[in-house]
């Protein structure tokens, strides 16, 4: 690969066919990759939560996607023709799309947590939590110590 790259800064940066249509499925994956975190963020902000899990496959594939051809692309990003396509812009976009997404899921992490934490409070609250006889009276409760009287000096 710094051979090629090598040899083509040395030729005056022609780009080959490959690394332009390189470029190209670069551009349209990354246009793929915005639109789709667009609607997952309108999903989550409209409440169509089950949506989130519906497109964590094809995320995960186009995110995988651009990871693993971003090498490819790379060393052209300040060529005319990566220029020419707007993948700088569009890179700058996917940053800033995938920080809004992250900060959305990351809150309603924190938000399940804090709803899974009291319904564990509720539960404690009003659990039986342990055994109790025919009156009602609880038996045995470690937690509090039976109070003796000690009658005789």
């Amino acid at each position: 690969m710094g051979d090629r790259r090598q040899a083509r800064t040395d030729a005056g940066g022609t780009l080959t066919e490959r690394d332009v249509e390189n470029l190209d499925a670069f551009a349209v994956k990354l246009d793929e990759a915005v639109a789709l975190l667009q609607r997952e963020i309108e999903a989550i902000n409209s409440g169509a939560l089950s949506m989130v899990s519906d497109l964590y496959e094809e995320k995960s594939a186009i995110l995988k996607w651009l990871e693993l051809k971003m090498p490819l692309v790379e060393p052209f990003m300040s060529t005319d023709p990566a220029i020419t396509r707007k993948l700088p812009e569009k890179l700058q976009g996917l940053k800033d799309i995938v920080a809004e997404n992250s900060a959305l899921l990351s809150r309603m992490a924190q938000a399940a947590g804090s709803v899974v934490r009291e319904i564990e409070k509720a539960t404690q609250r009003h659990s039986l939590n342990g055994l109790y006889g025919k009156s009602g009276q609880k038996l045995n409760d470690p937690k509090v110590a039976k109070m003796t009287i000690d009658q005789e000096f």
